[in-house]
């Protein structure tokens, strides 16, 4: 089910201790994009103070110490609002979790921990009549790809990282929404649980065997350019060369089969989260990799850096900005901060010649 057709919730989102950019990117995600509606969000280290204080984005949000507390918002549904690496519930979110459950509300969650499966939570669930939703588990009926997405109608866009946690659903989203604005039919395809809480549909990319990873990357880009997509933004995970997410960024780009790439980077990061101790490859040499390993088939270049920049001044971001530029010769852009206007003019003639060719092969 499409985003546009999902029934509005009323969200309160627990990120306990966590609330901030960086920690609770599944949070950031909803309050930003979801057609949900957030009404509070809980973490006691910020209760009192709103999601614009706190992200410098969101309004007037109110944050709130804990479950009881956020009950005067009228919310539906509990959402845990981060992703930790692991994706275990954090033992101190349960008894948040039951009251939750305990006053009527659904429960929705991206862990790799099914909460469904917790006797003490899906007993609780039962008796209250509730839904518990795990995001992060994958369909049945998985296949394995079989390259069928190199041969699209619709142009496809893979956004790929420097590292995890760089921006490329934000990306995604970001040009799904200017490309609908200039009129193309634009489709984003989620891989993550953020992004499928906000699309309302997609692929647990990291819960799926990996096998048939690739496999359900392809299914749904298929899925969209049957329904005569013009564009699809497949929303990234991992980086190629990280050395513990590596594989998942390899089944989206043997599923995707890319026409072109977005190269996303945190400006000033120098190492690979979540541990800090590896060093991040130069940008050129992340460049040259992404764009060798497709060869073979259809060689999608690199066509535009998106730089998240959010802990930068304004001076300081547009210099970064400039300084890629010059050193690439590409469309560099924050999509959040400046926009992206110049990576969709990048993009959009290899749209419209991709379509063009479609139709001409159609008439032969």
């Amino acid at each position: 089910m499409r985003k546009d057709k999902l029934d509005v919730r009323r969200l309160v989102i627990l990120a306990e201790g966590s609330f901030s950019v960086f920690k609770a990117k599944t949070a950031v995600g909803v309050i930003r994009y979801s057609p949900n509606k957030t009404v509070a969000v809980i973490d006691s280290t910020h209760a009192g103070k709103t999601v614009q204080d706190v992200l410098g984005f969101g309004g007037e949000i109110p944050i709130v110490a804990s479950v009881s507390d956020s009950l005067q918002f009228q919310p539906d549904t509990l959402l845990i609002g981060i992703a930790p690496t692991g994706g275990q519930l954090p033992p101190h979110f349960r008894k948040e979790v039951l009251c939750a459950i305990e006053h009527g509300l659904d429960v929705w969650s991206g862990l790799h921990e099914f909460l469904s499966e917790d006797s003490e939570l899906s007993h609780a669930a039962n008796a209250a009549g509730v839904t518990i939703w795990d995001v992060r588990k994958p369909r049945t009926g998985l296949v394995v790809a079989s390259g069928r997405a190199l041969h699209t109608r619709a142009f496809v866009v893979l956004t790929v990282g420097t590292d995890c946690n760089s921006g490329k659903m934000t990306t995604a989203l970001e040009l799904e929404k200017f490309a609908q604005g200039r009129g193309w039919d634009a489709r984003f395809v989620a891989t993550g649980q953020t992004g499928i809480l906000i699309e309302g549909k997609g692929t647990p990319l990291d819960a799926v065997p990996g096998d048939f990873m690739a496999g359900e990357v392809e299914c749904l880009v298929m899925e969209h350019d049957a329904e005569g997509a013009d564009v699809i933004f497949v929303e990234g995970q991992g980086a190629l060369l990280h050395p513990g997410f590596g594989p998942v960024t390899l089944a989206l780009m043997l599923g995707a089969m890319p026409d072109a790439m977005l190269l996303c980077h945190v400006e000033g990061r120098t190492t690979y989260r979540p541990d800090h101790t590896v060093p991040l490859p130069s940008m050129s040499l992340v460049i040259q990799t992404y764009e060798a390993l497709l060869q073979p088939y259809k060689a999608p270049r690199i066509h535009g850096i998106c730089l998240n920049t959010v802990e930068l001044t304004d001076a300081e971001a547009n210099r970064a900005i400039e300084q890629q530029k010059a050193e690439f010769g590409l469309p560099v852009c924050d999509p959040v901060r400046t926009g992206v206007a110049e990576i969709w003019e990048a993009l959009e003639p290899l749209v419209r010649q991709k379509r063009s060719q479609a139709k001409a092969a159609k008439s032969v």
